[in-house]
């Protein structure tokens, strides 16, 4: 009569090469990921700051604004708006590109 431990280990050898794939895939689809957020970072890093610039020109030049309203009100509320709303997406995008990058830089410390 068979031994039960060799039949289970006759059974748990596929299952062991499946985790072993599997582990392999995820570490994979992590490298990649990585990859990915890198991108994230460094276009949060070029974009944002420069749309805050920007921005934060048009509203900090009076002389500028004034015109603009003066001559163009509808225009000129629509530049203000859509100035506002750069500098808090902006804002928002390094924010998340700073805490990203601060995360992975720790990841590759750690698994590196």
């Amino acid at each position: 009569m068979p031994d039960p431990t060799e039949r289970s280990s006759v059974k748990d050898t596929p299952r062991r090469e499946r985790i072993f794939e599997v582990l392999d895939e995820l570490i994979f689809h992590m490298n990649t990921t990585r990859n990915i957020f890198t991108l994230l970072i460094v276009s949060a890093f070029i974009p944002a700051p420069t749309a805050l610039t920007l921005a934060t020109v048009f509203i900090a030049h009076l002389c500028f604004m004034r015109v603009l309203m003066n001559r163009l009100p509808d225009q000129g509320f629509i530049i203000l708006a859509y100035a506002v709303i750069s500098i808090i997406l902006a804002s928002i995008w390094l924010f998340i590109g700073i805490k990203e990058q601060r995360f992975l830089s720790r990841w590759n410390k750690r698994f590196s």
